[in-house]
């Protein structure tokens, strides 16, 4: 872990990331030379962080659960932030740096704390009006779990979303399932094998990796890669994307 050896480091107040923030925009576009910059720490639930132009000026709001973060990891979420925003391609040192930081269990647990107090997910009041998720768990649960996947919930968004077809949340062990798939122009197996995939996240949510494969790593997917209609899924997928 090298340089992120010491968790906390003193200092590391709102002026202090307001002077990382603009050091770190101007090292990357003459867009941000001279602008205003708001910037401060949000008490988002998760490790969330934004970056918006509004008129003149860039809002930069960085999660609270970073507030006591080393300046080198200050730094790289800023980097991320702004090479995002220009629609440039971030260094790989700087996702690196994050990526160890976001890890530690300390920060993990914090986050995943906020999560339980007040993280709760909004669910649709229905449990499918082509698709009944509770049946779909309870048959995938049975076919490919022995029925030792424990879900708290699971149910519908209500945001209708096609980028992020379903979450799993390992605070509230809960899976959502995005509304564009209670249709009758989705396949039952398409929906089943979105639900498989959501619940090996509860299997592999302790997995030790980082980076890239964080929330992917190669066990899950040889195990994704396993199921029986993995082709015929990633087929269809990418038609109704085009669609």
């Amino acid at each position: 872990m090298s340089q992120l050896n010491l968790v906390f480091e003193a200092g590391n107040n709102t002026e202090n990331l307001r002077w990382i923030c603009r050091s770190a925009l101007e090292k990357i576009s003459p867009d941000f030379n001279n602008a205003a910059i708001d910037v401060c720490f949000y008490p988002y639930i998760g490790l969330t962080h934004t970056i918006r132009r509004k008129g003149k000026t860039w809002i930069v709001r960085v999660s609270d659960h970073c507030s006591q973060a080393p300046s080198a990891v200050l730094e790289a979420i800023i980097m991320i932030l702004g090479y995002k925003v220009m629609r440039r391609r971030t260094p790989v040192k700087f996702l690196r740096i994050y990526n160890e930081y976001r890890c530690l269990p300390e920060v993990e647990a914090a986050a995943n704390a906020r999560r339980q107090r007040k993280g709760r997910k909004q669910f649709a009041a229905h449990e499918g009006r082509h698709h009944s998720l509770p049946e779909i768990y309870r048959e995938v649960n049975r076919r490919f779990f022995n029925d030792q996947i424990e879900i708290q919930q699971i149910g519908w968004s209500l945001r209708r979303s096609i980028e992020h077809l379903g979450h799993y949340d390992p605070a509230h062990h809960t899976i959502m399932l995005s509304p564009v798939l209670d249709s009758p122009k989705v396949p039952s197996f398409v929906v089943h094998f979105i639900v498989y995939h959501e619940m090996l996240h509860a299997i592999f949510e302790n997995t030790p990796v980082s980076g890239k494969h964080r929330y992917h790593p190669p066990e899950f997917r040889r195990t994704e890669r396993a199921h029986p209609d993995f082709a015929r899924v990633r087929k269809f997928l990418r038609e109704f994307a085009k669609k």
